[in-house]
């Protein structure tokens, strides 16, 4: 598999990218490490972006996993920290495409802040920056912009608490909770409104007062007759009236104005507590939320509590009337950072008193309803963002459920109201700075707020919203867990619908729809695999369609983002058909668009796992359903990985599972087998040559002879070996045909070969050799290898040639060498073995000295390769030296045979290196030239390929030596 060049220089890019923006933190943009690095990222990005390019490059991030074009990258801490960063400034992703300059990435760069720095202010620098910029597209998907957590009190507790000396931690605890800041608010409008009086009850005692209210205060501290404004109640429970209450010290009533029915407490401003009963108001407020208690306000001599009616939270203030309720709170919010906070008070209580009705009411309830929460848990600190929240969530939802908005106005009703809390947030927020300076991403308020809507919506509109065409205007995190509490409940149905439809809106005419459809395609990817095959490839259908029809080059990236997650996702989970759908879509993308099909291809990851795929298969014992489309699509990859496969089989059995595989892949991946043996690199022909023989040694007959003789002689050692273990019919003679274009080295391996096939055509050849017509080059051992061969053949045609070699003499002695005569007197041994019985005392062959004979090779084994010769296990180890090599080497052979052994070595070689062996035996040296073969444990094994033959009968004479002792293996 061949690495793409695009995809290394766009990780490197994103690398370069993440250290950049570390630079600039601790050095400023103007340091020269700073403006180096930002070079280095721009090269990054051209290669990864060529000029011409049809695809630029889109980063994303999902949580903390960064994607580059849909494929998580694996990151350290800290760019996992920078995908956090673009999560919660509310990036989905950032477009790179052709059109990038330079002058747009440093300005790009430029507006990542290097001090302390909210998500929100991030987006915000990020949108200024790249406003005009052609090369580079900030992608926002969300419903509402970010928030940051609150301080411990607002700004106008802070200042009410400056006024009242001593008693500062008790008011700001006051502004923290609904019920005195609803009283607050009440007696804001106080001064506007009217209503009838009360009375207040006796006084206990000088102290001062927590009443507010509009009218003046006596010396005396008795208050001036005030009006009620209004009262609010839950159903079924009581609910408490607020005022400013008249009273001195001494205990006496004055007049004012209350909420509610029955006991009471009132309030003073200068004096003291007391009980009294409160009047009735001049308005009765709407209900709360729900049943439970509400909370009224009132101005006047008395806190009354009575009861009220439940009923709907808003009465019907209209879009305009919410907006002036958020504006009103963001001044109240600004009056302890105004510079005339009296101005400023007087601009809140203007505001809030030209609200109409209906407003004033909402905002009241509202506020109610926070205090209710109040009562069972804590509520967050800065009451006033939670209103504004709360009214913003609620009235939302109530339009939606009125049928008066559509879902997909929602988002922009959500996102005009958070303009108006903006504001106020950024005078209250405080938490998010502290978090920033630590290093830490504070969870924004965008994903808090899409949970409270999407919790609130009745659950007969969530399934009527998702069924819809309107889908994709919910966010992918709220349709992820409602499909996951589906299939956890068993509604497999239902979560299939649901899905089916989402992939749909794929296809919708609106570009938004399509990029949010996308968007949300990928970051669902695992749930759709997770849901089964079927609705995966619907999935990829209907994204993979719009690959080849979508124009606009920003949603073409996210599209092809979301296609690379599916695929990814049914790599993962092994949805073969899914996998095989992909790759067809992916055909018809490659006929239109060739550079965007060639990218995505490298980048689905399919073509990677397709060595698991063949080991799964393999262990499997049989091929998964679907797994032989996927592997017919990419033939080149399936062919590289089942060669290598089947280059390291070991068992017969696993040899014709690989066999069986490669030949269901067809014809085309068949020929590129062809191609590349006939005309590909040396090292690739060389892999995939057993294979090609396996299926089809008529080619391997017509294009390897010719080739042989280029590759190095390490390459031929391997081409023989895999052509010897393919099982192959007919492979004895192409042993033979390659025979004399191997290095002369090679030779007694092919003749070894020839002899374990027991196929005959190999005969006359094989007399040829052992009578001594040897081919250019060669070595005597190459006879001994021929006259092994003839006696596993076991042809009567070659007992006249192998007697002649065995009783040959000359006038001293034999003519022929003592092992060659072993050699043939062992395999005449097995033809006739009379005639060898009889031979034997006059034929000047130890019988010891036949001990040591071939071994016979089992028809059926099961093993793919078999040993030639037994190992004797030495009595005592051999010490040997490599004489040929730059550093030569040092052996302690433990383990021997007339073929080779096992040795410890104090060096790595490469398997299929040559040594020139020096054993040390006695006074005396066996020299031998041997290949280097596998590690096994901490010992490697040799054979040996060329000895002299007075060199073997050394070795033979160690080998019996040993074997007296029992050693043999």
């Amino acid at each position: 598999m061949k690495t793409d060049p695009k995809a290394t220089a766009a990780r490197a890019f994103v690398r370069s990218l993440n250290i950049l923006l570390k630079f600039a933190r601790l050095y400023g943009y103007d340091h020269a490490r700073v403006v180096e690095q930002l070079t280095v990222a721009w090269n990054e990005l051209r290669t990864a972006i060529p000029e011409g390019a049809e695809t630029g490059l889109l980063l994303g991030a999902s949580g903390a996993q960064l994607l580059l074009d849909g494929v998580p990258l694996e990151g350290s801490p800290a760019e996992k920290q920078f995908a956090q960063l673009l999560s919660a400034a509310g990036l989905a992703s950032v477009q790179f495409t052709q059109q990038v300059t330079e002058a747009e990435l440093a300005r790009f760069v430029h507006a990542f802040p290097t001090g302390k720095a909210k998500p929100t202010e991030l987006a915000e620098q990020l949108k200024t920056a790249i406003a005009d910029a052609q090369g580079i597209r900030v992608n926002e998907v969300c419903f509402v912009a970010t928030d940051s957590r609150l301080k411990e009190s607002s700004m106008a507790a802070q200042l009410a608490a400056a006024t009242l000396g001593d008693q500062q931690d008790q008011f700001r605890k006051m502004l923290n909770d609904p019920k005195k800041l609803l009283e607050l608010i009440a007696a804001a409008e106080g001064s506007k409104t009217g209503g009838e009086a009360g009375a207040g009850g006796e006084g206990a005692g000088p102290g001062a007062g927590e009443g507010w209210g509009g009218g003046a205060v006596t010396a005396e501290g008795s208050g001036a007759p005030g009006i009620a404004i209004s009262g609010a109640a839950g159903g079924g429970e009581a609910g408490w009236g607020a005022g400013l209450g008249a009273g001195s010290g001494l205990g006496n009533s004055g007049p004012g104005a209350g909420l509610g029915m029955g006991p009471g407490r009132g309030i003073g401003a200068a004096g003291g507590t007391g009980r009294g009963s409160g009047g009735l108001g001049s308005a009765t407020g709407a209900a709360g939320i729900g049943s439970g208690p509400g909370w009224g306000a009132g101005l006047g001599g008395g806190i009354g509590k009575g009861a009220g009616t439940g009923g709907r939270m808003f009465g019907g203030p209209d879009d305009e009337s919410i907006y002036r309720i958020l504006r009103a709170l963001a001044t109240f919010g600004s009056i302890g950072t105004s510079t005339n906070p009296t101005t400023a008070t007087v601009e809140f209580q203007d505001q809030v008193s030209q609200l109409p009705g209906k407003a004033q009411e909402t905002l009241r309830n509202a506020l109610a309803g926070l205090a209710e929460q109040g009562k069972n848990k804590k509520l967050d600190e800065g009451v006033l963002v939670q209103l504004a929240e709360h009214l913003s969530i609620r009235f939302a939802l109530e339009q939606f459920e009125r049928g008066d908005v559509k879902v997909n106005a929602v988002r922009q009703m959500l996102d005009r109201m958070n303009q108006e809390i903006e504001h106020l947030r950024n005078i209250l927020g405080q938490h998010e700075d502290k978090m920033a300076e630590a290093g830490i991403l504070a969870e924004s308020h965008r994903e808090m707020l899409d949970r409270v809507f999407w919790a609130s919506v009745p659950e007969s509109a969530k399934r009527e919203v998702l069924l819809s065409e309107e889908a994709w205007c919910i966010p992918p995190k709220n349709v992820q867990s409602y499909v996951a509490e589906l299939l956890k409940q068993g509604e497999n149905a239902d979560a299939v619908s649901i899905l089916q439809n989402y992939a749909s809106c794929a296809d919708n005419e609106e570009p938004d729809a399509r990029k949010r459809a996308a968007t949300g395609l990928s970051e669902m990817a695992g749930l759709y695999a997770q849901a089964g095959p079927r609705l995966l490839q619907d999935a990829l259908r209907h994204i993979g369609l719009r690959l080849s029809v979508e124009q606009d080059q920003d949603l073409q990236s996210l599209v092809s983002a979301a296609f690379v997650r599916l695929s990814q996702e049914a790599a993962t989970h092994r949805h073969y058909a899914a996998m095989s759908q992909a790759l067809n879509l992916l055909d018809g993308v490659e006929s239109q668009r060739p550079g965007i099909a060639k990218t995505l291809r490298t980048k689905m990851g399919i073509e990677e796992r397709v060595p698991e795929f063949v080991e799964e298969a393999l262990r499997a014992r049989g091929l998964a359903a679907g797994l032989t489309g996927v592997l017919k699509h990419l033939p080149q990859t399936a062919m590289e990985q089942l060669s290598t496969r089947f280059n390291r089989c070991q068992f017969r059995s696993d040899l014709e599972n690989v066999a069986s595989l490669a030949l269901e892949l067809g014809e085309e991946a068949l020929q590129y087998l062809r191609d590349t043996v006939r005309g590909g690199p040396v090292a690739e022909a060389a892999d995939m040559v057993g294979l090609l023989t396996r299926l089809d040694i008529q080619a391997a007959e017509v294009f390897l002879p010719g080739r042989m003789k280029d590759f190095p002689r390490t390459s031929q050692d391997r081409v023989i070996r895999q052509v010897a273990g393919c099982g192959a019919h007919g492979s004895c003679r192409l042993l033979l045909a390659l025979l004399d274009h191997v290095d002369p080295l090679v030779m007694p391996l092919v003749i070894d070969e020839v002899g374990i096939t027991g196929d005959r055509e190999a005969l006359g050849r094989l007399l040829t050799i052992a009578d001594g017509d040897l081919p250019a080059d060669a070595a005597p051992y190459l006879r001994l290898k021929a006259l092994e061969a003839l006696g596993r053949l076991r042809a009567p045609e070659s007992t006249n040639t192998l007697r002649r070699i065995v009783e040959a003499k000359k006038i001293f002695g034999w003519a022929n060498p003592q092992e060659l005569r072993i050699a043939a007197f062992q395999a005449l041994a097995k033809m006739d073995p009379e005639w060898a019985r009889k031979f034997l005392p006059e034929s000047g062959i130890e019988i010891e000295d036949l001990t040591l004979e071939p071994l016979e090779i089992p028809v059926e084994s099961k093993f793919v390769r078999q040993r030639r010769h037994a190992r004797i296990r030495l009595r005592k180890s051999v010490a040997a030296v490599s004489t040929n090599l730059k550093q030569n080497c040092r052996l302690e052979i433990k383990t021997a045979s007339l073929a080779g052994g096992l040795a410890t070595t104090n060096m790595h070689l490469a398997p299929g290196t040559k040594v020139q062996l020096r054993v040390q035996l006695g006074l005396r040296n066996v020299q031998a030239t041997a290949l280097m073969r596998d590690y096994r444990a901490q010992d490697m094994s040799f054979e040996i390929i060329d000895i002299g033959l007075e060199e073997r009968g050394r070795l033979r004479k160690l080998l019996m030596e040993s074997l007296g002792k029992g050693n043999a293996e």
